[in-house]
């Protein structure tokens, strides 16, 4: 089973089997892709300013530049609704179509039972990853001087 079989085929069998309509899967599937690769985005440029003095210099200098001295809050707001929406966008127009979901949802239907089970457990552990790598190196900044 790929990824996206898991993600979108684990969102459809969850609503159909509490007796909700399937196809609001493509939307929770799309949103919960979109954060994901939010959240891969992240962590690069964590992984990138942490381990590079220049580049931290630099975004920082960016976003002094941008926003001024505007409080962490805000400047997530400005930065994370529109990427969302962007990335939310791209998605749903390519791997996220009604189409493609409905070819997914039918692979994802022909799987056996055992492995209907187990998707969720697919797609939960590289965003769990990823969301534990992310937090760990923001934790470990705090006592880098």
């Amino acid at each position: 089973m790929k990824y996206l079989e898991a993600l979108y085929g684990s969102q459809y069998y969850e609503l159909t089997n509490n007796g909700k309509n399937g196809s609001s899967g493509r939307l929770n599937g799309n949103l919960f892709l979109s954060v994901f690769i939010i959240l891969v985005f992240l962590l690069i440029i964590a992984i990138s300013i942490t381990f590079s003095s220049g580049f931290s210099d630099a975004m920082n200098h960016l976003f002094h530049s941008l926003f001024g001295y505007s409080s962490g809050k805000t400047i997530g707001r400005l930065l994370a609704i529109p990427l969302l929406f962007i990335i939310y966008f791209s998605i749903s127009r390519t791997v996220g179509s009604e189409s493609n979901y409905q070819k997914i949802v039918d692979t994802f239907n022909s799987y056996p039972e055992e492995e209907k089970k187990k998707a969720t457990m697919k797609i939960l552990k590289p965003f769990f990853i990823v969301l534990g790598a992310f937090f760990i190196l923001m934790m470990s900044s705090l006592f880098q001087q």
